[in-house]
């Protein structure tokens, strides 16, 4: 049944991961109870996240999904777009954020209602919204490659305004997350024939640096990024010979250190400390590096 691989994954608050599987459905894993089907859906899942007691997925033509049942039980819905959602974001306090293609939809009742902000809206070329990372009254938002207007930009929630606060034109910015409450980690993949990089800036000082997977990999792309009690798992697309890499960052040391290989991209990882389960294009793999590797599939 999961010869496909999955799409998304999350670690639970309890025990084990919620799993998004391509044409199957939200299923929950763990090595103590196994694959337990939760919930069947055609649509792609591309995030699947916690918000306050809510558990929200949203993926391709923006479908939403929301459980407050840890996945017993889910109420379905979808933003006015054609686009993919890849990224939903919130606060305890029921804010959440997802996006459309150049817009950003708004709840500040954990998604029954919603609104529309357009941060974009000066710009004659706007980028194409990949990510999104909440920090208090910023949303950082992450893009697809543009040649004019890529890379991180802060939208200000206070004031309705939005700063660029880096740079590029041969990058997407695939994910990103806050780290310690001032580290903004993005994962980046890069246009053909350029190197992906795992980008660190300080949202407070402003210093940045960046991490790649040294001068004997060139991997194109990372594509997630995962942190659990200060351990950061990132995952790269797929390379010439079908298989992508697990890799864990080492900020002080502004090092990837290769941990895992999986079949096909890895679209996303989630961790508890050093167990980690990847979500990959051809397989799911749950790994406890210091135990047999198992392939959850």
């Amino acid at each position: 049944m999961f010869h496909k691989g999955a799409t998304a994954v999350m670690a639970s608050v309890t025990l084990g991961y919620f799993v998004a599987v391509k044409d199957e459905g939200i299923f929950h894993f763990s090595a103590e109870e196994g694959w337990k089907r939760l919930f069947r859906v055609k649509s792609r899942i591309h995030v699947l996240t916690y918000i306050g007691p809510y558990i929200f997925a949203a993926g391709e033509k923006g479908a939403v999904l929301r459980s407050a049942d840890q996945g017993k039980t889910w109420t379905v819905s979808r933003f006015p777009t054609s686009a993919s959602v890849w990224a939903v974001a919130g606060r305890n306090d029921g804010f959440v954020c997802a996006h459309g293609t150049y817009c950003l939809y708004l709840s500040d009742d954990f998604g029954v209602t919603w609104h529309v902000a357009k941060p974009f809206s000066q710009l004659k070329e706007p980028p194409v919204i990949r990510s999104l990372c909440l920090h208090g009254q910023t949303i950082y938002i992450g893009t697809r490659i543009h040649m004019n207007h890529g890379s991180i930009w802060a939208y200000d929630l206070t004031e309705d305004r939005i700063r660029r606060i880096s740079r590029e034109r041969q990058r997407m910015t695939a994910s990103m997350m806050m780290y310690q409450n001032d580290w903004l980690i993005a994962a980046k993949g890069a246009a053909k024939g350029e190197r992906g990089e795992v980008a660190v800036r300080n949202v407070r000082t402003q210093e940045e640096f960046a991490i790649t997977a040294g001068p004997a990999v060139r991997e194109k792309s990372f594509l997630d990024v995962s942190e659990d009690n200060g351990i950061i798992y990132v995952t790269s697309s797929q390379d010439e010979n079908g298989f992508s890499r697990i890799y864990q960052a080492d900020l002080a040391a502004g090092e990837l250190k290769w941990f895992d290989t999986i079949r096909g991209h890895g679209w996303r990882v989630a961790n508890r400390e050093e167990n980690f389960f990847c979500a990959g294009l051809y397989e799911s793999k749950f790994v406890r590096p210091y135990e047999a590797v198992r392939l959850a599939h």
